[in-house]
C-alpha cells in the first residue's frame, strides 16, 4: 500500500469522529493550538515507546516480551506523523526523497573522511 493511500485512510478515519475536538483540522496561522496539540501527542507516544526501551535496557523487561508494545507505540507515532503531514499539507513522499538525496551527499562526505 502506498503512503498516499494510508494518508487517505487516516484522514477519512479522523473526519468520522468529531466530539469536542476537530481531529482533521487543517493547520494554519489561525489555529496553531492544533499543531501544538499534535506535537504534544506525538511526544507523548515517543515517551511511551522510550519508557519501554528504558525498562528493557535496564533489565526490568525482556525485548522479545515487549516488542509488541514497542510496535504499538511506533504505530501511534506513525499515525501522528501522518496526521501532521496531511494537516500541514506536506507532501511527505516528496520531502522524504529530497532529504534522502541530501543525506546521501552528507553521509558520503562523512564516509570519505578518516575517523579519529
Amino acid at each position: 500500500m502506498e503512503l498516499s493511500a494510508i494518508l487517505k485512510i487516516q484522514k477519512d478515519f479522523d473526519s468520522q469522529h468529531k466530539i469536542n475536538f476537530n481531529w482533521d483540522e487543517h493547520i494554519t496561522e489561525d489555529n496553531l493550538l492544533q499543531l501544538q496539540f499534535l506535537m504534544i501527542a506525538l511526544m507523548g507516544e515517543v515517551g511511551e515507546m522510550a519508557n519501554y526501551i528504558k525498562k528493557i535496557v535496564r533489565g526490568d523487561m525482556k525485548y522479545e516480551q515487549q516488542k509488541n508494545h514497542i510496535s504499538e507505540e511506533l504505530v501511534d507515532i506513525f499515525i501522528y506523523v501522518i496526521k501532521l503531514t496531511y494537516q500541514m499539507d506536506i507532501d511527505l513522499e516528496s520531502e522524504y526523497f529530497k532529504k534522502l538525496e541530501f543525506n546521501k551527499i552528507r553521509f558520503n562526505e562523512f564516509n570519505n573522511h578518516e575517523r579519529f
